[in-house]
């Protein structure tokens, strides 16, 4: 299997770039020696591919470890437990509705890079346990749905990437660890040498703070880059960030301060933290909370505090239908009801929408979900 070059220098962390040939050849030895494994290829490829998983069955990550110098292995499949951690609007996949305690997974591309002197000497010895104190550099993970290497739709200088950065150690490996939700132009070195100078400068973030604090305590075994979505469109990145951050809002494990998307684009207008009509990219609002911090030490952010609001369903719709180009609430409902027998192309003439595709999102559950 061939992954694309340019995704993969743009995603990829450095220590992993020049091992894609290995990559690719262990992918193609997986696909090749079983059934399943010519199953998961197909629904890679696919855009829209998914499995649809009950507790019990393989997950389908496949997962590539490189020891040091050593040639990779993929290693045995993980199978999906009762409380998987995921944030999902329980869409229809062309499958049927999901059924209770069922989830649909995308194909994923997991990479492992192992560098520790004292974690490569104990596999070296065969032994299964390690004074996780010890680790000095922690093992690097990267991980991917499978189509955006596979078959991508957009140009990595073009295009935006929602992501996580989880570390931790011992059981929270690889995906349980604390987290952080972000979103990038740049490509994966720049931005994470971004993060990694503002870990060891000091920086305020809670982010920033907690890995500094786990790294000290030497309480850091592994960081995983976990990419999320890619996308070209700014309206779908935000509702997407969103979602996703609010979705996990009360997990103790969150890193984010504010929430995801417009929301927190409003949140930072509302309280001072951004000027009206200034909107930053993507990449910059690290940056806005970096100095309000820094400037107000002893206040942190203003109150009230965010998840609070989160759970005044008006409060949450009010911020959902009160921007500029957003559709109203009247209008999301006549949106589903003039679906019962109008075409999507239809109702964005009468309705007065952006454009047909914001019709078809509310359509299909993607947007405006709050709004009943």
């Amino acid at each position: 299997m061939k992954l694309n070059k340019a995704w993969w220098e743009h995603l990829a962390p450095k220590s992993m770039i020049g091992r894609r040939r290995e990559v690719e050849q262990l992918l193609e030895d997986f696909v090749r020696s079983s059934d399943y494994g010519r199953e998961w290829a197909r629904v890679a490829e696919n855009p829209h591919g998914v499995f649809r998983l009950k507790p019990g069955q393989v997950i389908p990550v496949v997962r590539m470890i490189f020891m040091g110098d050593r040639p990779g292995f993929i290693s045995p499949f993980r199978k999906l437990m009762d409380g998987h951690r995921t944030v999902d609007r329980k869409p229809e996949y062309g499958l049927g509705v999901l059924g209770e305690g069922e989830l649909a997974i995308q194909p994923t591309i997991s990479v492992e890079v192992v560098t520790d002197p004292a974690y490569l000497a104990t596999a070296m010895r065969g032994a299964t346990q390690i004074d996780e104190s010890t680790i000095r550099s922690p093992s690097l993970v990267f991980s991917v749905p499978a189509h955006f290497l596979l078959s991508p739709r957009h140009y990595p200088e073009r295009a935006y990437v929602l992501y996580q950065h989880i570390f931790g150690a011992g059981a929270s490996y690889p995906d349980d660890g604390s987290f952080y939700v972000g979103v990038s132009t740049r490509s994966w070195q720049k931005r994470w040498s971004e993060h990694r100078r503002a870990i060891e400068t000091g920086s305020p973030l809670l982010f920033h703070r907690r890995f500094r604090e786990e790294q000290e305590d030497r309480r850091l075994t592994y960081v995983h880059h976990k990419v999320m979505a890619i996308t070209d469109d700014l309206e779908q990145l935000y509702e997407a960030e969103e979602f996703l951050v609010e979705g996990h809002w009360d997990d103790e494990r969150r890193l984010n301060m504010v929430p995801g998307g417009k929301s927190g684009l409003r949140y930072l207008r509302e309280n001072g933290l951004l000027s009206k009509g200034v909107v930053p990219l993507p990449d910059d609002r690290d940056k806005i909370l970096h100095k309000w911090l820094n400037d107000h030490p002893r206040l942190g952010l203003p109150a009230p505090w965010v998840a609070e609001k989160w759970r005044d369903n008006d409060w949450a719709i009010a911020q959902i239908c009160g921007r500029d180009g957003r559709l109203s609430v009247v209008q999301v409902k006549a949106i589903r009801e003039l679906a019962k027998n109008h075409t999507p192309e239809e109702i964005y003439v009468r309705i007065g929408a952006k454009d047909v595709d914001q019709v078809k999102r509310v359509l299909d559950g993607k947007t405006y979900a709050r709004i009943a």
